[in-house]
């Protein structure tokens, strides 16, 4: 007569006078685990019964401290998620109008300043837009530089001498005007690569 592993099991089992999950083939790895999640019932056990036996203040410490604790670990979570998924923030758009006998003068120069901020710490990217109607547009560049923070961009503008002279350069050839966002809405699709 053939029988199941686990019909012979209880079989044997039920010979030996022992209960199913107390004898099988694991042994003394199966007897630990047993053990094992007794031990574990048990602290948990005598967890509840010492929170019960405290007081309505000693109960709102434990809670406070349990919220300190979980808030921390929250906050720190949140904290270095940012920090691996870091989102700009500063965007600088410059108007620019040209003359139309000055176009090659101005790409030049705009060129030596985009090459520099390209090397400042913060900077992230540039787009710059021509325009089609050149006579009947209000400004002929429009630029949009956008930097991971506002004192990045406030570094170079303030304290880098070649920058203030490229600048200069710009102005002898165009009239600019700057003005900062913020991103307040973004609809766009992220695709990370990993």
């Amino acid at each position: 007569l053939h029988q199941s592993p686990p019909t012979r099991t209880r079989a044997r089992c039920a010979r030996a006078g022992r209960a199913p999950w107390a004898w099988g083939g694991g042994g003394a790895a199966q007897s630990g685990v047993l053990f094992a999640m007794a031990r574990v019932l048990q602290k948990i056990a005598d967890a509840r019964q010492w929170y019960t036996d405290l007081s309505v203040g000693e109960k709102g410490l434990i809670a406070m401290s349990i919220g300190m604790v979980s808030g921390t670990l929250y906050g720190t979570y949140e904290r270095r998620y940012k920090f691996r998924m870091p989102e700009s923030d500063f965007l600088v758009a410059t108007t620019y109008t040209v003359p139309a006998n000055k176009k090659k003068e101005f790409e030049a120069a705009w060129s030596d300043a985009a090459r520099l901020a390209q090397r400042q710490p913060g900077y992230e990217w540039t787009k710059t837009y021509k325009a089609l109607d050149w006579d009947d547009s209000p400004f002929h560049y429009i630029s949009f530089r956008m930097w991971n923070e506002e004192i990045s961009y406030k570094r170079m503008v303030t304290y880098d001498s070649t920058w203030k002279e490229l600048q200069r350069r710009l102005g002898e050839v165009c009239t600019s005007q700057s003005s900062a966002y913020r991103v307040i809405v973004d609809d766009s699709v992220r695709r990370i690569i990993e």
